[in-house]
């Protein structure tokens, strides 16, 4: 394989001496007892019964050496890395598209009280798998867990593109998200593990500005396709992924190694991926943990993303899944900590090391309080626009083009910085913790009319460098802080509390606004014109002229005090970054070879 680059074999001792050596070892650990792991401390009874087996592992153990890493060049890296950022292009284009294919949808499917469904049961299932979908594939194999993640995508979004009603979407959404939850997952943790440290920063980058485009370009193509008058053109929305997705299945299935991110050795060169399904490998999935955190995660977003919109704050379908989300949460870390100390076969869905470590922690902080700015800014500065300036949902869309076309810039400048320019990450977080200050502070000040709208294209650029700085960082940043085996797991969960942090912001976003506008329109508007606008935004456009002005003000000052509260979260994101601070700043080099 020319096209792979491998680092030289360490020299291994033979099969006899390896036989001594476990003997030995075993000898050893009868008279002073196994010393655990980090995470393992069992009591190791006084005498232990010699097994053939027990002896041939340890003796593997004691004379192969570490998998040596494996990383791809020439046209497999360039194919490979079109394959994935096609499939993340994809399943993050589907967390926004639909927003502005709803009202097609529920016109010609019916249902509209139940629309925001479509949108939720996709985000449940692809928040609730990201961390499991890492985990898996340090037992199962990355090539394996990725082809499942984007064949599952590409099957269910046919099966959307298909379905006679709204119930049959919303139920085959949620299988679409756990495609998509394991497409950015697998995405995230492949794309540093393809090239050595020093090219980190420029892989990164690509999928970050793939991220961000699709994410900003969703609801701007899901008004092209629905601005026709057939009724079927929403369709497309999903079945576009038919294509596409069958491509890069194939080009995964074609140019990743069966063995990837390492070398096969003699013992594995003649298996195959679908080899690494026994059941040995299966007895090693903590199931159990899988399950409390994908209920909890399902349970909190629920919880977050009803709060305030469908439901009340008090009511009892909120409180009772934030509440059940949470017991499942700590039932799921006392289980993680049974896992890691008691002699179980499985490995622990995550390491609860990490969360000793203060810089762990800060990044965790940082993720949780980076979501909410970022995805109020991402779905409700659209709205800003149609509400205040009178912005078709496409003209919205463009208008978004100055934070679409800053962020990937900023991902891009800073993953160079600090690849090739060895600027340590802290500073380039805290630079865009100090941004997200800044622009959301002044976004948060503009005005109704032609002179407000110029001013937000330039705060859009701000909290565009400011979003696209930090969330590259919060993925260069993690082998900076845990150990190689860990990475996987650090980088999703990273994402993961990332994507919580922002489903809770949305709902406090939503609870901001809807009691800004509650104070002020039903002094402007009766109940009926009020309901007319909450359906749809155009409708601001048919009012009298007096009325228009005096309805746009008010969503104006409403959108402000929302974008103010995201300042204090912005703030917190400046402290959080604090706590990762290092008396000495370490930078690319010094993690070369990791």
């Amino acid at each position: 394989m020319s096209s792979a680059q491998y680092s030289k074999p360490a020299a291994g001792g033979g099969t006899t001496a390896g036989l001594a050596s476990g003997i030995d070892a075993l000898a050893q650990a009868e008279h002073a007892g196994f010393r655990a792991s980090a995470d393992r401390a069992p009591d190791v009874p006084s005498v232990i019964p010699l097994d053939i087996e027990d002896i041939a592992a340890t003796a593997t153990a004691t004379t192969d050496p570490a998998p040596e890493r494996l990383y791809m060049t020439g046209w497999r890296l360039y194919v490979l890395t079109f394959a994935l950022c096609l499939s993340l292009f994809l399943s993050t284009l589907e967390t926004t598209i639909v927003s502005t294919s709803l009202i097609s949808i529920t016109d010609a499917l019916g249902g509209f009280e139940r629309r925001d469904w479509v949108v939720t049961s996709y985000l449940l299932t692809y928040t609730g798998f990201l961390v499991i979908y890492a985990k898996f594939s340090d037992v199962l194999g990355r090539k394996p867990m990725i082809l499942l993640a984007v064949g599952l995508f590409t099957v269910f979004s046919i099966v959307c593109g298909s379905i006679s009603n709204l119930l049959q979407l919303i139920i085959f959404r949620a299988f679409q998200g756990m495609g998509a939850s394991g497409i950015y997952a697998m995405v995230t943790v492949m794309n540093p593990e393809m090239v050595p440290s020093s090219q980190w920063g420029t892989y990164v980058a690509i999928t970050s500005v793939v991220f961000v485009l699709s994410s900003v370009l969703g609801p701007v193509l899901g008004g092209v396709i629905n601005s026709g008058h057939d009724h079927s053109s929403w369709r497309w929305v999903f079945l576009l992924n038919a294509p596409t997705g069958a491509i890069a299945t194939a080009l995964i299935a074609f140019i990743l190694p069966a063995h990837f991110p390492y070398k096969p050795t003699a013992a594995t060169a003649a298996s195959r991926w679908h080899d690494k399904f026994t059941f040995k490998s299966l007895a090693r999935l903590d199931l159990l943990g899988a399950f409390l955190l994908l209920a909890s995660s399902i349970l909190l977003v629920f919880g977050f993303e009803e709060a305030g919109a469908r439901y009340p704050w008090g009511s009892a379908a909120v409180l009772s899944t934030l509440i059940l989300g949470a017991v499942l949460l700590i039932a799921f870390v006392f289980w993680e900590k049974i896992v890691a100390h008691e002699r179980f076969a499985q490995d622990p869905v995550f390491p609860l090391r990490l969360i000793k470590d203060r810089r762990f922690v800060g990044m965790a902080i940082v993720a949780l309080l980076t979501g909410p700015p970022f995805m109020t800014v991402l779905i409700n500065l659209p709205q800003r626009f149609q509400a205040v300036s009178g912005s078709t949902p496409f003209q919205a869309g463009i208008h978004l083009l100055p934070l679409l076309l800053s962020s990937p810039l900023a991902t891009t400048v800073a993953g160079q910085l600090v690849s090739r320019w060895q600027v340590p990450p802290f500073y380039m977080l805290l630079a865009g913790a100090s941004l997200q200050v800044l622009g959301l502070g002044l976004a948060s000040s503009v005005g109704v009319g032609e002179a407000g709208d110029k001013m937000m294209y330039g705060f859009e650029v701000i909290m565009g460098f400011s979003f696209g700085m930090t969330l590259i960082m919060l993925i260069i940043y993690v082998p900076f802080v845990v150990e190689r085996a860990d990475m996987a797991v650090g980088i999703s969960s990273i994402t993961q509390i990332r994507v919580l942090g922002g489903t809770i912001g949305l709902a406090i976003s939503a609870t901001v606004l809807n009691h800004a506008l509650s104070a002020r329109l039903p002094s402007i508007l009766d109940p009926e014109q009020i309901k007319a606008i909450s359906d749809s935004a155009l409708f601001i456009g048919t009012l009298p002229e007096a009325t228009r002005d005096a309805v746009r003000l008010a969503y104006s000052e409403a959108f402000n005090e929302q974008f103010r509260v995201m300042l204090y979260f912005a703030a917190a994101v400046w402290s959080a970054t604090l706590l990762m601070w290092e008396r000495r700043m370490r930078t690319a080099r010094d993690i070369e070879g990791y």
